[in-house]
């Protein structure tokens, strides 16, 4: 058997035949070529099959059948994963570019014992091309809206192995927030190594940046930090929520092109960039 690589790419998708080849391009471009890559496919009933039988380049194995969500594709990779670290992308991310491992591999080298998370800096990215948000700070500046309501830039952030040992899989009974809730099981007292390097892109549009999600993933992140005993950030958050569930509202009344060209409108009344306006809607994933 072939040794173990260092890093374990694992890929969910179902019906992504549009969003998948620019991730699996952007691992083919890596010059750190210590990764394996797996792709977990809920059912696709479109090309994606097609797009991975072409991929035996770059893909180091694959399953097609339907599952419970993203969290239950990711959950199912763990056991093939081989390598010391794993780092889980959707459809529609992908790696930066050609030295978005390399860089990052001295720093996984090192990270022992003192880190078992590793991040770097990640990019939404808007259909035409544009930069919509980068997110990614050092872990003494991001801890504490971590632990109150923010999760680390998930896609290419690196897990090693033993969180899941240590603390099982990711908990299927969130929809949006299951990758946060998992990071807050190790880092409610541990700590995250900060690589200050672009290492992923992210589609924006997708489920946890839809602002149709807004109220969900409010409730997901305040049940997630509840089950660790820590609390949101009273009273910005009941603003927070009452403004998704103010947006449903204008979302029911007026349709959804409508409700984000007025979402927009507010955010630029209040002195914020605006970005919900002709964003591609939710990925498949």
């Amino acid at each position: 058997m072939a040794a173990a690589p260092l890093i374990s790419v694992v890929i969910a998708t179902r019906n992504a035949a549009a969003q998948l080849p620019r991730c699996l391009d952007s691992l083919r471009r890596q010059a750190f070529r210590g990764f394996e890559v797996l792709v977990m496919d809920g059912g696709s009933t479109d090309g994606t099959i097609a797009v991975l039988e072409a991929s035996g380049d770059v893909v180091s194995a694959w399953r097609s059948e339907p599952d419970r969500g993203i969290y239950s594709a990711w959950n199912g990779a763990l056991p093939l994963a081989r390598g010391e670290w794993i780092c889980f992308l959707g459809a529609d991310d992908w790696l930066w570019d050609a030295g978005s491992l390399e860089r990052l591999e001295p720093h996984l080298q090192g990270a022992l014992p003192r880190y078992r998370v590793v991040y770097g800096k990640l990019r939404q990215v808007d259909e035409a091309g544009r930069v919509v948000e980068e997110l990614g700070r050092p872990w003494p500046e991001l801890r504490p809206r971590f632990l109150s309501h923010d999760c680390l830039p998930h896609p290419g952030l690196m897990h090693h192995r033993s969180l899941f040992e240590r603390h099982g899989r990711f908990d299927e009974s969130f929809r949006i927030a299951a990758d946060y809730e998992f990071l807050l099981r190790e880092l409610v007292a541990g700590e995250a190594l900060f690589v200050p390097e672009l290492v992923a892109g992210a589609s924006w549009g997708g489920r946890s940046t839809s602002p149709e999600n807004f109220a969900e993933s409010l409730d997901e992140i305040e049940r997630a930090l509840r089950m660790h005993g820590l609390r949101p950030p009273l009273p910005k958050w009941l603003y927070w929520k009452l403004l998704a569930r103010a947006y449903l509202g204008l979302h029911a009344l007026v349709g959804r092109e409508r409700a984000r060209r007025l979402a927009d409108l507010y955010r630029a009344l209040t002195f914020r960039k605006p970005r919900y306006a002709a964003r591609p809607g939710d990925p498949a994933r």
